[in-house]
């Protein structure tokens, strides 16, 4: 068995006039939903702390090269407490509709266990609703998680209409079960200026 995380990017600014979308950063909300979104998620199923894990660990973050993604991603993979060797730029992520995004699944290495891949809407909304076999994704807001568990041992073998659907984390349900969650969560300074 596979397991495959599919991650909206977390709120990004269109304050910056004349900036390319590929350039576009997270704004103070997204700095703030991508840490809480990758604590949670570890400590609720990868075992963070004293938790023991309900699924393998992710081994492998696959993001767009758009700085939003990036950063998501890059700040998941710290909460995620991953190397940074485990995290992968594919720009063929950028604004990937559904299908490619099943043709970059289909292609990850057969060692791993769990990967995790950070993108855009449509395409991740749609991917999530045509892989999973009997659950519906009603929305995918900006740094939503979608966890699933897919019945083959091979990522070649992956299809459309056969994943189960393992948890589905938003920040605002996050923020309705934990109020003033994001109080206590500083923004992390990632040092980025730009995905290229």
């Amino acid at each position: 068995m596979k397991y495959l995380t599919v991650i909206r990017h977390a709120k990004s600014s269109w304050e910056q006039s004349g900036l390319a979308d590929h350039d576009r950063p997270l704004n103070e909300r997204g700095l703030r939903a991508a840490p809480a979104v990758g604590s949670f998620l570890r400590h609720t199923y990868f075992g963070g702390g004293e938790t023991p894990p309900l699924l393998p660990s992710p081994d492998l973050l696959v993001t767009s090269t758009a700085l939003r993604a990036l950063t998501t991603a890059q700040i998941m993979r710290e909460h995620f407490a991953l190397p940074v060797e485990a995290l992968r730029l594919d720009s063929r992520m950028y604004l990937a509709p559904a299908q490619r995004l099943l043709e970059i699944v289909r292609e990850l290495e057969e060692d791993k266990a769990h990967a995790v891949l950070f993108g855009h809407n449509p395409g991740m909304h749609e991917f999530a609703e045509r892989i999973l076999a009997r659950a519906h994704v009603p929305r995918m807001p900006t740094c939503t998680a979608v966890i699933m568990a897919l019945p083959h041992a091979y990522w070649g073998l992956v299809d459309w209409n056969e994943a189960q659907l393992i948890g589905y984390v938003t920040p605002k349900a996050l923020e309705r079960r934990f109020p003033g969650l994001y109080a206590g969560i500083s923004k992390p300074d990632m040092g980025l200026e730009s995905a290229g």
